[in-house]
């Protein structure tokens, strides 16, 4: 490793003493967006949520599998991103599976104006309409509302920029993932317990942050990678 500190000290070091780890996120919509079409339905459950889940993607990992295919080219091509969001997702606490969530409560489009105004922070329309028949027609909020909370939330969040924390393999523990996400909002109430790190074959893969009802921070009920796991960080771009 590069730094004599260890990962987490050096951690704790830097974020209390320069603002250079928040990387600027780059986005700009295109000329033309094209039209939202109705996605298909794995499985429905008419149930109210009983907490809230903002997943966050990182989205050089996505980009590393996803970016030549001709539909992630507005995410992984025409703009530079660092975390995205995949979702706000109401959770039923005791699921044990993706059916027994509440999911896909009812089918509609969304509108043109919500595409654009939150195509920079959940990058697809493929996503946007996905994520609004999956989870937000479950929610008991209206599109434009939901939209609007995903965005407030994101908007809320200092997301640190992973790639100024790796060590010489790209890579830094799970439990520093989640510390990084604490100290980067100082004073937001967020503790380490409220994030669950998502990991694939070993690679970053998201972060989730975990609410009550109220959409106060709470303890993640989800699983998670184990702190200690050391993760590939893909490098932003």
């Amino acid at each position: 490793m590069r730094f004599a500190l260890p990962v987490t000290a050096w951690l704790f070091s830097l974020l209390a003493t320069t603002g250079s780890v928040y990387a600027a996120d780059s986005c700009t919509l295109p000329a033309s967006i094209e039209q939202p079409r109705l996605e298909k339905v794995d499985c429905r459950n008419n149930i109210t949520p009983e907490s809230w889940v903002l997943a966050l993607s990182w989205s050089p990992y996505f980009c590393a599998g996803a970016g030549k295919n001709p539909d992630q080219q507005f995410q992984c091509r025409q703009n530079k991103f660092g975390f995205v969001v995949h979702g706000l997702w109401g959770q039923n606490d005791e699921a044990s599976g993706m059916c027994q969530q509440p999911r896909h409560c009812g089918a509609s489009l969304v509108s043109a104006k919500t595409v654009r105004d939150t195509l920079c922070t959940v990058p697809g329309v493929k996503l946007i309409q996905g994520e609004w028949q999956k989870h937000g027609s479950c929610t008991g909020m209206n599109e434009s509302d939901y939209f609007a909370k995903t965005r407030t939330l994101s908007a809320a969040l200092v997301k640190p920029d992973l790639s100024q924390y790796v060590d010489t393999n790209k890579q830094m523990s799970a439990g520093d993932i989640a510390t990084a996400f604490v100290k980067a909002n100082p004073g937001s109430g967020l503790f380490k317990d409220a994030i669950a790190v998502h990991s694939r074959n070993n690679k970053l893969q998201e972060v989730l942050v975990c609410y009550d009802l109220t959409f106060k921070f709470s303890a993640c009920k989800v699983g998670k990678t184990p702190d200690k796991v050391l993760l590939k960080v893909t490098p932003r771009q």
